[in-house]
């Protein structure tokens, strides 16, 4: 499940997983695709209200796993050792030398030449401060934390380009630390034998190569890493059976920060031979919650309950934990929640794919780490599964219910693309300027075993339109691509939803409800932002539109908790456009690539970047490869504190097209005895001509 954090913010239960509560880690991968403590490693402590279940009881239970070498650290100051963990990307080796205090090093550390350089956490990435105290000659680091306990998931990204060992100490070691300087050190980061697995979510085997999650348990650029550990019952075990995944589908209209339709399968790379849970659909589902019965929920979560405000769980357990919960009716549910935040019951969240769980005074629930797992109830033909773990309040405090996406009103993309023909792609649009056509790709898949004839229908034609030329037939296990764009004639939201069709009847199919915003033209802000190339046109829209800054450039609208102000940069042509930005935000120091408000960029609907903070104008440039590119500024907030100046600004934004290259000269023509070798000539300036002309059409 996502939790959230204080009343309003959903933090998801799958992201937190498992890690090595040791210094044992598994290598690069695992923190990047799991981020959450364990301390519990001998497992004999309850979860949140439940118990251990028995080996065999629940066979189609499974785990995400991330799977990788184990890595060992050590830390030892003037012959004291300190517990230590790692990070993941971090280079192996060991280094000796002096302690150095680097501060926060966000500069090159100074004083550091052949020592190891001790860091405290926050204001900049993690790789950030390992680079700096290369920079000045130092061999290695050791960064603590700026919290009271251990730094136990941290990463240096994936791109990481230093060659130092890098090793993480909690705050009271890092503090204590802080006055042995100069002191003899020495650290280590070395790989062991033998595999290990971490769990970050739950899932459930349904039968040859499916499992069923949710959809944020693998909505990340890592979730191709995972692997599934079908029929899983100890952690501590099995890492070399985890099977990896062939394809993911989530569906297609998940919305991440709401955690709408949140519900994905896997298609794993080879069958599986055990046992399957059967799904519930919406008729038994809605008798089920009428009756208020008994379900139960399952996973290797935290176990620590906390209200909302507080946080995070721990204590994650290796063996499978259960948990017993009343079902509850989508109205009880949407009450107790709107009485627990004083809101109105439509502004809960909780919408007709979601089913809620939870005991009248709280102390049992799921929690961090069991997202992605089953609600079930028991039935005399089995266990009959009725909702995915996916969100929740806190974690099991009284009037905060657990939210779990509904598998009956859900069956249609769960059956269509087990058994069907389905479309998978993202629903939402990128923001696009009124006028101005953006197209964007979806994958249909036939998972049938017949071969079938596609038909597609738009009830939205005024505003987008279907490219379906290279999908009209599908053979057995073939996927095609269908082309969608927008092309709005007037600024606001649009939506459309896109029905697929066969030949064949009783093959299930599932479609998509597809959403985009069209953004009114903005042609006072071009002149103040610096815009005046007439391959530059400006757009402005979300909740506020953009202004003419006083101090030079324009300024991003003053905008509410939860919304948007965007900017957007229509682009004629190849070629560099540059541009300064700044930024002035509340910001997440803590963990600064997970920022809370923020100005975004976007180019051509993919997101490069962000600035969050105080960030004063620094001048950045963006190489366009399309014929008419979008490049978006937004500046979006979350649910929560506002500081500084609560806005984003741009100026002097220029473009410069790409030269057409060269064409490379041609030998003249040896002149025939009929012809001159001027003739030979006007006809080559005349193809060279043409050429030009040729060229110019193509970037026009």
């Amino acid at each position: 499940m996502k939790f959230l954090t204080f009343a309003i913010v959903v933090t998801a239960i799958g992201h937190v997983g498992l890690v090595q509560a040791t210094s044992l880690r598994s290598e690069q991968i695992q923190r990047a695709a799991v981020a959450a403590v364990k301390d519990d490693p001998d497992g004999t402590a309850r979860i949140v209200g439940g118990s251990n279940t028995d080996l065999g009881d629940f066979p189609f239970m499974s785990a995400l796993v991330a799977v990788s070498q184990q890595i060992a650290t050590s830390v030892n100051v003037d012959g004291t050792a300190y517990a230590s963990d790692d990070f993941s990307f971090a280079p192996e080796g060991s280094a000796q030398g002096s302690l150095v205090s680097c501060g926060l090093a966000g500069e090159t550390c100074t004083g550091v030449q052949g020592s190891i350089c001790l860091i405290e956490r926050g204001e900049f990435n993690f790789s950030v401060k390992a680079l700096n105290c290369e920079a000045g000659g130092g061999i290695g680091a050791i960064i603590y934390n700026n919290i009271p306990g251990p730094l136990s998931s941290g990463t240096l990204g994936n791109d990481f380009s230093g060659n130092i060992p890098v090793v993480a100490i909690s705050q009271e070691n890092g503090q204590s630390l802080e006055q042995l300087q100069n002191a003899s050190a020495s650290i280590s980061v070395s790989a062991l034998g033998g595999a290990i697995q971490s769990s970050s979510c739950g899932a459930t085997f349904l039968g040859d190569r499916w499992v069923l999650t949710a959809a944020h348990c693998v909505d990340s650029p890592f979730s191709n890493q995972l692997r599934v550990n079908v029929g899983e019952y100890d952690l501590r075990d099995g890492a070399n059976e985890a099977i990896t995944i062939s394809r993911i589908y989530i569906h297609p209209n998940y919305i991440a920060n709401e955690f709408d339709y949140d519900v994905a399968l896997l298609e794993l790379t080879r069958s599986v031979e055990a046992p399957v849970i059967n799904l519930a659909d919406a008729a038994t589902t809605l008798a089920f919650t009428n009756e208020n019965r008994v379900a139960k929920t399952i996973g290797w979560g935290g176990r620590i309950a906390y209200a909302p405000g507080d946080g995070p769980t721990g204590n994650f357990p290796d063996i499978l934990q259960e948990v017993e919960l009343p079902l509850l009716t989508n109205t009880q549910c949407r009450n107790i929640l709107a009485d627990s935040q004083n809101i109105s019951p439509t502004s809960t969240g909780v919408t007709d794919r979601m089913i809620c769980a939870a005991v009248d005074f709280g102390g049992r629930s799921a929690c961090q780490g069991d997202s992605g797992g089953p609600l079930f109830v028991e039935t005399n033909s089995g266990p009959v599964q009725v909702g995915i773990t996916s969100w929740g309040i806190g974690c099991a405090e009284q009037g905060f219910p657990g939210v779990y996406a509904r598998v009956g009103e859900l069956m249609d993309f769960i059956d269509a693309t087990r058994f069907g023909v389905g479309l998978t792609g993202v629903a939402n649009f990128t923001n696009s300027p009124v006028n101005s056509g953006f197209t964007q790709q979806y994958t249909v898949t036939n998972n049938s075993e017949n071969s079938v004839s596609l038909g597609f229908t738009l009830s939205n034609q005024t505003d987008f339109s279907v490219d379906s030329t290279s999908c009209t037939t599908l053979l057995a296990g073939q996927s095609c691509q269908l082309n969608v764009a927008i092309n709005a004639s007037s600024p606001g939201l649009k939506q459309a939803q896109i029905a697929v069709s066969t030949d064949l009847a009783e093959i299930p199919t599932s479609g998509i409800s597809i959403l985009g915003f069209a953004v009114a033209s903005a042609p006072g802000l071009e002149s103040a932002a610096g815009a005046t190339e007439s391959e530059i046109s400006l757009f402005s829209g979300g909740d506020r539109i953009w202004q003419v800054d006083n101090s030079g450039g324009v300024v991003s609208g003053s905008i509410a908790d939860r919304q948007d102000s965007i900017l957007i940069a229509r682009v004629e042509g190849q070629g560099t456009l540059q541009f300064d930005w700044s930024v002035s935000s509340e910001e997440n120091v803590d963990e600064p690539s997970e920022p809370f408000d923020a100005l975004y960029l976007l180019v051509n609907g993919e997101q490069q970047d962000f600035i969050s903070g105080e960030i004063p104008f620094t001048t950045v440039s963006v190489a366009l490869d399309q014929d008419i590119n979008l490049i978006e500024w937004a500046y979006r907030k979350d649910p929560g504190v506002s500081e500084g100046q609560d806005q984003g600004r741009v100026r002097n934004v220029q473009f410069t097209a790409a030269q057409a290259p060269a064409p490379s000269p041609s030998p003249a023509p040896t002149p025939s005895p009929t012809s001159s070798s001027s003739g030979g000539g006007a006809i080559l300036y005349l193809l060279f001509g043409l050429m030009m002309v040729f060229v110019r059409r193509l970037k026009s």
